[in-house]
């Protein structure tokens, strides 16, 4: 029999379904506000970045189990039904998608909306390795 993981991954379509300080441990050493637990519920709420809007949270979180389960990893992921709101427009692949017969959306897209943020993170804890 193999032995249980000790990490879950799990996806979530809303931000607040996600402890803020769980969220926040990995995303405040960022260098920009827009990963933020508050800045992502506040698109949330607001009815910015919803589904309604075309941006359809799909965050993937990855848990450690233990005594306590953890947040050690986020990525804030999207599925998007246009690209409006974007920073970096790639209309041009969805035209050339549509004219080749492909579907072009809903894509994933990894973003702080609304931002013209550099680059994307994924929200990783650091962990301290003990050495024998």
């Amino acid at each position: 029999m193999a032995p249980a993981s000790q990490y879950t991954l799990a996806w979530t379509h809303q931000i607040r379904d996600i402890p803020q300080t769980d969220w926040d441990a990995l995303a405040l050493p960022l260098k920009t506000p827009f990963l933020e637990w508050t800045w992502l519920h506040n698109l949330e709420q607001s009815g910015s970045a919803v589904a309604n809007a075309g941006w359809l949270p799909n965050h993937l979180l990855v848990w450690r189990q233990g005594e306590q389960r953890t947040l050690v990893a986020a990525a804030p992921l999207y599925l998007k039904s246009h690209s409006y709101g974007e920073f970096i427009f790639d209309h041009q692949w969805a035209e050339l998608a549509q004219r080749l017969n492909i579907e072009y959306y809903p894509k994933l897209l990894g973003m702080a909306p609304f931002t013209p943020a550099e680059g994307y993170r994924f929200l990783i804890a650091l962990v301290k390795m003990r050495w024998p």
